[in-house]
Order: C-alpha cells, then sequence, then structure tokens
C-alpha cells in the first residue's frame, strides 16, 4: 500500500482497532521473517490493516516486541477536545514464550494509558 492510499480517520470516528489476537499474529510473522509485512528492517516491519490503519511491530529485546496499531493519514480533527480524548494508538508489548507455546501480553496501551505504554516500550528497547 502506498502512502497515498491511506485515509485519515473520519472527525469522531473510532479507528477499527484489532485485537490482542491479530497483534500476537503480526508479532509472530515478524519473529519469524516477517513475510506479509509490506515494509521491514531487522528491528521493525509494518502491516497493512486498513485503509485507515496500519500496524508496527518492532523489536525492543531477545524474545520481547511491540505492536502498535495507528493511523498513518493521523485524525480529521473539527476541535481540540476530541484529538485529547482520542485513542491515537493502540500497542501491545509482547513476550514471545516457546513453552507452551503463545504470546504473553506484558503491557497493552488500553490497560496502561498511552503516555505509561510508550515509557514502558522505551525502556524495554533502551535495555
Amino acid at each position: 500500500m502506498s502512502s497515498d492510499t491511506w485515509q485519515p480517520v473520519p472527525y469522531k470516528e473510532t479507528p477499527d482497532y484489532f485485537g490482542f489476537g491479530f497483534a500476537a499474529g503480526f508479532a509472530e510473522d515478524f519473529r519469524t521473517g516477517a513475510a506479509k509485512a509490506y515494509a521491514k528492517d531487522e528491528k521493525w516491519a509494518k502491516y497493512w490493516w486498513s485503509s485507515y490503519l496500519t500496524a508496527l511491530v518492532t523489536y525492543l529485546q531477545e524474545g520481547i516486541f511491540a505492536v502498535v496499531a495507528y493511523p498513518p493519514a493521523g485524525f480529521v480533527i473539527d476541535d481540540t477536545d476530541y484529538i485529547e480524548k482520542a485513542e491515537r494508538f493502540r500497542g501491545w508489548i509482547l513476550q514471545y514464550v516457546e513453552q507452551p507455546y503463545g504470546w504473553r501480553v506484558l503491557a497493552a496501551s488500553q490497560e496502561i494509558g498511552m503516555d505509561e505504554f510508550k515509557r514502558v516500550r522505551r525502556e524495554l528497547k533502551q535495555g
């Protein structure tokens, strides 16, 4: 998907954020080579979700990844109250667990808030 095909989230519309299952699926795809990513590097990959949203997976530490859904074209804003209340992204910090196989949620923006999520993600990335 090219950058000119992204659409901004319409005013007062809630983005169609995906849930944990899809976040774990994106993390698993990245962990195993990012075959389904539309853009990637050794430390990150981007996945198309909808005309409004993309998913960004980033490597934080061995077995720990951040998955963030966000609107690359932003939001249509009609007043400042709206953007202050808008959920600008939704994110998970996931840890891969081999036995039993699966993903463990270490943090989720919906539970701890966007600012705290960014702080935790930054601390894990720094090691």
